[in-house]
């Protein structure tokens, strides 16, 4: 079949191209824009390929790896046809599309592996360039970093005018592009360093679509029908009112500075026109502009359960995982010690897993250790989504307390062989230290006034007394903006989450 596409590509294929462009609504049949050379196609699963152009009732058909599906184009000028699933393949292949006998589009090098969703803002967009020029040991990185089989397609779309309109393909097409020394220095160095490691572990492609946002709150990237809890719903009903005082005084409401900020606006625009896009799984960083000055963090984690649940619903697999990044230290933002207890809350919702970064280095917003953070990201997905690895993949999180007198017994997950005061190096690499215990737990009685408390390390538990407080109620951890020096880890070298567990008196407002 293809060697009689190529030697009748010529007369044929120009005259129908004429018949395309002499009608007033037809166009010559295309892939939409998500697809393009060196595409990632995901494995395992049925794959749908769709586009739009030319007239209804026109046949088109669908070639690749073997397989050929036909599909008739829709009276809106849509098409979609499924191909098998197919196993992961590193070999470059091409993907058609044919019209009669006659190839109208064609993409080169496409392989089959895994394709995860990269989501958030500048953290998540933050790229490579940014941590080799903030991270002397990033050059080494880069260095290794002629990756093919890794490839990234950057989703750059603007808002529509109309926010509450969602898009139906993407503005621009674009190819993907393969990871090399030359390409990476654009990409997300997050998405980057998780790709390569994922990659490195199970030998398949991996691709990721790029869509994040830099100064985009959570609500921006929640689908409109998943705005269905009461204050959900007030939130959506006060931005389309332009009710934007009574908005931001809301509890647990949102402050809209832009028209990126809407609720729904980036998914519309950046996301809904991937919904059939076949994909492994999400990954999530974001939360510092539901959590900045003036910005009230309350309910983040119900706002995170909207987004993830709505995105599960529009890909149609209620299992795909979501792995989240938990926000680092920063001295001035006192809504982030608020929003990272709302973060690991967020645990409760099924096949998601929070990375933990207040132990990782770096001034002002943007830490550039991402080296670190993607790794921990990675290992968390080969464990929890590849089955790949037993040890903890993981921090210690807060999961209970028991009080006996003066003291308060606490108890986590995600301990396995142990806890440990430990100190991280540089990219990941912890040490025990024994010469210390650990640092930043405070204790409250019934008054609810936190007092600097001392703890040690008894078995899978941590013993926690303060000297002022003989009958004590809650019990917390490295809450503070910027919790310098938090050294409570777990054996396998991942820090303990942050937490409190009397949430009535955690801070939550940066004043505006």
């Amino acid at each position: 079949m293809t060697g009689n596409i190529v030697t009748r590509h010529g007369r044929r294929f120009a005259a129908l191209l004429g018949l395309f462009a002499a009608g007033s609504v037809l166009a010559a049949p295309r892939f939409a824009n998500v697809f393009g050379d060196h595409v990632v196609l995901q494995r395992d699963r049925e794959i749908v390929i769709w586009g739009e152009g030319a007239g209804p009732e026109q046949t088109l058909s669908v070639h690749f790896a073997e397989e050929a599906v036909s599909a008739t184009i829709g009276a809106d000028g849509r098409w979609e046809v499924w191909l098998p699933a197919l196993p992961a393949s590193r070999e470059g292949r091409t993907l058609e599309l044919i019209a009669g006998d006659e190839r109208i589009a064609s993409l080169r090098d496409v392989v089959v592996g895994d394709v995860w969703l990269a989501a958030g803002q500048s953290n998540m967009q933050f790229p490579v360039r940014g941590m080799v020029k903030g991270m002397p040991e990033a050059d080494r990185w880069v260095a290794g970093a002629d990756v093919p089989d890794v490839r990234f397609r950057r989703v750059n779309d603007k808002v529509k005018a109309d926010a509450r309109a969602e898009a139906n393909d993407l503005g621009e097409a674009g190819s993907w592009l393969p990871m090399s020394k030359d390409s990476v220095a654009g990409f997300s160095a997050l998405a980057a360093v998780f790709a390569r490691e994922v990659h490195e572990q199970l030998e398949v492609p991996v691709g990721i679509i790029d869509v994040s946002w830099g100064g985009k709150p959570i609500e921006a990237f929640i689908p409109r029908e998943a705005f269905a809890t009461p204050l959900l719903r007030k939130i959506v009903e006060l931005a389309d009112a332009d009710q934007l005082d009574e908005l931001r005084q809301l509890h647990g409401g949102l402050i809209v500075r832009n028209p990126e900020g809407r609720p729904g606006s980036i998914f519309n625009a950046r996301m809904a026109p991937l919904g059939r896009y076949g994909l492994r799984g999400f990954l999530w960083y974001q939360a510092e502009s539901n959590a900045g000055r003036g910005e009230d963090p309350r309910e983040y984690r119900h706002k995170m359960r909207a987004m993830i649940e709505g995105w599960r619903a529009r890909w149609r697999r209620g299992d795909l995982p979501c792995y989240y990044v938990q926000l680092p230290g920063f001295p001035p933002a006192t809504g982030w010690v608020r929003v990272r207890e709302e973060q690991r809350r967020a645990l409760e919702i099924a096949n998601t897993g929070m990375v933990v970064t207040i132990d990782v280095p770096g001034e002002g917003i943007h830490p550039p250790d991402k080296l670190t953070v993607g790794k921990r990201l990675a290992r968390l997905a080969l464990a929890e989504t590849y089955g790949l690895g037993t040890a903890d993949v993981s921090g210690p999180v807060y999961d209970g307390q028991r009080i006996e007198g003066r003291e308060v017994r606490v108890q986590f997950s995600n301990c396995g062989t142990g806890l440990m005061v430990g100190n991280l190096a540089s990219s990941g690499s912890v040490t025990e230290s024994k010469s210390v215990g650990p640092g930043w737990f405070e204790l409250a009685g019934a008054d609810g006034v936190w007092r600097a408390a001392v703890a040690r390390i008894e078995g899978a538990e941590l013993v926690v007394t303060a000297k002022e407080i003989a009958s004590p109620v809650a019990v917390r951890y490295a809450c503070h903006p910027d919790p310098l020096g938090s050294n409570l880890y777990n054996r396998a070298g991942f820090p303990a989450s942050p937490f409190c567990s009397a949430l009535e008196w955690l801070p939550w407002l940066d004043q505006p």
